[in-house]
């Protein structure tokens, strides 16, 4: 099919509310008329050979009993610079489809949604199977803010297996700073069914300078079930006093830090 004609057609077809399969008829049909016409007058411009794409899509609608769309899309009200968050131009509704917005920040469209099976969605906003952008969602996605199967993040990774220069969760997750999970690494604080950190770690199996947890390794900590390490204790009743030994032998600990023991030595005894 010519590209004019495929733009075209696609123009008309989009305004149109009906079945997959009434559009693709739809596409059969107006490609046969515009060969057709072109032949018969000489003209390769289908705006000339039919007119309006509004006013074709109008006369298929009424001749199939079928309604068009009420309107082009959607503008959200929420807007970034005078630009709206969200602005979705046509109706959807192909299984693999691409969509970028007009609006650009720096070149890079505000939106891009790619569902074919191997597309690259790449955006301020990007969802996509592979997707790269600010904020990022995806099978595989990668952006400051980032959803996904596999999440490769700057600022926040959300996913299976999570990887962050600063905070990350998931069943994997590893962060420069903060990790969440089933499995939680991180150089700061982790928090998980098993969690290492330099820092702090708090969960199932606990590794860290300071550690709480059912089982741990650390230079000073308490443990449900087993612990090793230089300081090392079985957890006792009273919240305070583990706080106190805590801070006592590392007098040193920093303000976050200090709030992460405040936190995780209430919760200790309740962890299986």
């Amino acid at each position: 099919m010519n590209k004019t004609y495929k733009k075209y057609i696609n123009k008309v077809v989009s305004k149109i509310n009906c079945s997959k399969k009434d559009r693709n008829r739809i596409r059969e049909d107006l490609d046969i008329i515009i060969n057709e016409k072109a032949i018969q007058l000489n003209e390769t411009n289908p705006y000339i050979l039919l007119g309006n794409p509004d006013d074709v899509a109008k006369e298929f609608a009424e001749n199939m009993g079928v309604k068009l769309f009420s309107h082009n899309g959607y503008v959200s009200k929420t807007k970034i610079l005078g630009i709206p968050l969200i602005q979705v131009n046509n109706h959807i509704d192909n299984k693999y489809t691409e969509y970028k917005s007009q609006k650009k920040i720096m070149g890079i469209p505000l939106i891009h949604i790619n569902r074919k099976p191997y597309g690259v969605a790449k955006g301020i906003i990007a969802i996509g199977n592979i997707s790269i952008g600010i904020i990022s969602f995806g099978g595989i996605s990668i952006g400051v803010i980032s959803i996904g199967g596999v999440s490769l993040a700057i600022l926040l990774g959300l996913g299976g297996v999570a990887i962050s220069l600063v905070s990350a969760i998931g069943g994997l997750a590893i962060a420069g700073l903060v990790a969440i999970g089933g499995q939680a690494i991180s150089n700061y604080i982790s928090i998980g069914g098993s969690a290492i950190s330099k820092e702090f770690a708090f969960g199932g199996y606990a590794r860290a300078k300071i550690a709480l947890g059912k089982d741990i390794n650390a230079k000073v900590g308490f443990y449900k079930e087993s612990g090793t390490g230089e300081f090392v204790k079985k957890v006792i009743d009273s919240p305070i006093d583990m706080k106190n030994y805590i801070y006592d032998k590392i007098p040193d600990a920093n303000f976050i830090i200090k709030r992460c023991v405040d936190k995780f030595v209430h919760l200790i005894k309740n962890i299986s």
